[in-house]
């Protein structure tokens, strides 16, 4: 009697998934058909930019080089977008000369990240927008550091009444597993060069040791610095004035009862609070019209940019944005074969006279960047120029990647350098052994299952791997000498691993000039000689798949883009699973991540 209550209960639960489980099926494929349908059928928009119209900015998510796209749905997914930083700048210096556009609004409260170097880029074309004799507003729910970096720029900046503005600085913090890594009884193998190179720290110590202290604080200053410089002068503000607000700020906040809003406005960081309702009906009256004359980013360019494809000689440009890796790779990641096979279209394309190739990236493969790096030598080789625009970073292998071009520019507030080299490997002998397993066999020579992470690295591996470490590192150290026309000793006394802003860069002879990517295509035009020319960024095509979990993600108001909470988690086990050199030999700049994020 039991057993066949049990049996059907069991029936009814078995049938009750199979059911759940094909309901969502033949859900998920009808979006996926709908969706398809909609992109066969849509037909562009034709965009028409009213007289008097506001140019409105208003990111969400992150600011990247390089949108990505999604591969498989995740719970962890955020509502958010990514908003291609050139797309931006593109808009704002062309509405600077468009008699339609009356105003730019920056619109910022959904802003998530941004690396400093984007921002300041986007902070000039806004200066541009300014000079033409027009005004720019800025507005936010409350300020993160980097929304308020980018309103700064304003004319007029306002914020919630209920809002805050915090300056909590610029750090640069790691999480330390060899605590853990000890308690699991995982050895970790660590072989590197480099007095700075930090990046294998977090797997073999519990703190930052005091040579990377020296050189992140280094660095950290030096950005903050420029922040505050940056910002005091936009707004007018005495910068140990801001200073103060930004080290006192518990104190201020006790002086007010706790209201964060009058605090930035007694402070002159704002100048007015306005609810949403009350800017809508300012922004109204700034038009001198009831209508809603708004045009956003993507909008405005769809009516400006030409439809025609482009003729004539052309400057092509390449982004290398993410972690370096073999192969081939989707977008977000540097695949050595994806990105060499983009560089190839641009040697092979007659009407290319030159490329221009935008960095963000802080290393990875050493193997991967080297591919790479012979790639752009082939492109020199057939006489094009080959110019790179370091973005928030090109640390490691993204300096590697750059270090032979015709010439690098740099933001001020790029991170860069680090110029070192490590093999790291964690094997599992000692805590595979205290649950009974062991490993043991025979090989033919002494290097036979010497490298294996059940049974452990030996010496003699070992020291086969610090060889190659070493030998890397002079590679890498001797190709910036050849690049950047120094010696190999005076490579070497700015090398060991150090990471440097752009602005000390420069002064060191390991970028040529300051500047963002459009003067960076400028340059390369020069170089190749022509004056007139198309710009064209060369990028892999998205596939009939992707077009359809893109539209399908934007209709759903999602993105690729990790839940914020998540992303530090993330980022540590994406650079775990990254370590896939084929020799065990890394380029990667641990701290620099995606650059200084204000």
């Amino acid at each position: 009697m039991l057993g066949d209550i049990l049996r059907r209960s069991y029936a009814v639960v078995s049938r009750t998934f199979a059911f759940l489980r094909a309901a969502f099926a033949n859900v998920l494929i009808v979006l996926l058909l709908l969706v398809l349908v909609a992109v066969i059928l849509s037909k562009p928009e034709s965009v028409e930019v009213p007289d008097g119209t506001a140019l409105v900015v208003a990111p969400s998510g992150a600011i990247v080089e390089q949108p990505s796209y999604p591969v498989f749905p995740s719970p962890i997914m955020a509502v958010g977008d990514e908003t291609r930083a050139a797309d931006i700048i593109d808009a704002i210096r062309k509405a600077a000369s468009d008699e339609r556009v009356a105003l730019l609004t920056l619109e910022l409260s959904d802003l998530d990240f941004a690396s400093a170097a984007q921002l300041e880029a986007i902070g000039e074309a806004i200066e541009e927008f300014r000079e033409a004799g027009k005004t720019v507003i800025a507005t936010s729910d409350y300020f993160t550091q980097a929304r308020y970096y980018l309103a700064s720029f304003a004319d007029e900046v306002y914020m919630h009444p209920y809002g805050e503005l915090m300056l909590p600085g610029f750090g640069a913090y790691s999480d330390y597993y060899a605590g853990m890594l000890e308690k699991l009884k995982v050895n970790v193998h660590v072989y590197r060069v480099g007095e700075y190179k930090s990046a294998v720290e977090p797997y073999t110590r519990s703190d930052m040791s005091e040579d990377a202290r020296k050189a992140n604080r280094e660095l950290v200053d030096d950005l903050w610095r420029s922040y505050v410089a940056r910002v005091a002068e936009n707004r007018r503000l005495d910068p140990q004035a801001l200073q103060y607000y930004a080290d006192q700020y518990d104190v201020l906040l006790r002086g007010v009862d706790g209201d964060a809003a009058r605090i930035a406005l007694e402070s002159g960081m704002v100048d007015e609070l306005l609810t949403r309702d009350a800017f809508r009906d300012r922004l109204k009256d700034r038009l001198g019209s009831d209508k809603e004359l708004r045009t956003d980013v993507a909008r405005y360019l769809s009516a400006v940019r030409p439809r025609l494809p482009a003729v004539g000689p052309k400057v092509a440009v390449i982004v290398a944005d993410g972690l370096i890796l073999p192969g081939d790779q989707p977008r977000g990641v540097v695949g050595s074969e994806s990105t060499t096979r983009l560089i190839r279209r641009a040697r092979e394309d007659d009407t290319v006279k030159a490329l221009v190739l935008r960095v963000d990236s802080p290393g990875g493969s050493a193997f991967a960047s080297e591919v790479i790096r012979q790639e752009l030598e082939l492109v020199q080789a057939v006489g094009k120029p080959v110019v790179v625009s370091m973005g928030g970073v090109a640390a490691s292998g993204g300096y590697w990647i750059s270090a032979t071009a015709d010439e690098i520019w740099a933001s001020p507030l790029t991170i860069t350098g680090s110029i070192g080299v490590f093999a790291i490997l964690p094997t599992f002998e000692d805590s595979l052994s205290t649950i009974g397993i062991t490993r043991d066999g025979v090989g033919t020579t002494s290097l036979s299952g010497a490298l294996d992470p059940v049974s452990g690295v030996s010496e003699r591996m070992g020291n086969v791997l610090q060889s190659a470490v070493e030998h890397t590192y002079s590679r890498f150290v001797n190709l910036v000498a050849r690049g950047r026309d120094m010696a190999p000793p005076e490579v070497e006394a700015i090398a060991q691993g150090h990471v440097w802003s752009g602005r000390k860069a420069l002064d060191l002879g390991l970028v040529d000039e300051l500047g963002h990517l459009e003067q960076a295509i400028e340059a390369a035009a020069e170089r190749a000689g022509i004056e007139k020319y198309r710009v064209v960024t060369i990028e892999e095509p998205l596939s009939t798949q992707e077009k359809i979990l893109m539209r399908l993600f934007d209709e759903m108001g999602l993105s690729l883009r990790p839940a914020a909470w998540f992303e530090p988690i993330v980022a540590g086990f994406e650079s775990l699973a990254s370590l896939n050199d084929p020799r065990h030999v890394y380029a990667i700049c641990e701290f620099c991540g995606r650059g200084a994020r204000w």
